[in-house]
């Protein structure tokens, strides 16, 4: 049973050693020092299309909120239908100050980084207008 153990934690630590050596170029300098370079996938060898992100200003109806841990998402409908999924948080306004809590069926405006994440619009707010 010992045996079998031992022989388990040496391959498992062999497999290790491995996985880490295959994103590693090792090359020697001429003091003889090592130099590694660890090579890391961007995001289009990962099969991901950067995200687009742009500024913009959102007028909309708050039709639900889900608290979060530094502040709430309040999905937002505008007046021609489109849905925005707002985050508002005290470390992602500008203006800390600005921070306060909407109610459902409030409307509000916010302006921040917009992007889209498959059909779903998302906004970090910046500036949350009263």
């Amino acid at each position: 049973m010992k045996r079998k153990f031992v022989k388990l934690v040496v391959l498992g630590a062999a497999i290790t050693v491995a996985a880490c050596n295959s994103n590693k170029k090792a090359a020697v300098k001429e003091d003889g020092t090592e130099v590694v370079k660890i090579r890391t996938p961007d995001a289009t060898e990962a099969g991901k299309e950067e995200e687009k992100v742009e500024t913009v200003a959102v007028q909309g109806k708050v039709g639900e909120i889900n608290k979060g841990k530094d502040g709430y998402t309040a999905i937002l409908t505008t007046d021609d239908g489109k849905i925005y999924y707002a985050t508002i948080s005290i470390p992602n306004l500008k203006d800390p100050k600005q921070y306060r809590s909407v109610q459902i069926g409030e409307t509000i405006k916010v302006k921040g980084d917009s992007w889209k994440m498959e059909d779903d619009n998302y906004i970090t707010v910046r500036e949350l207008e009263k």
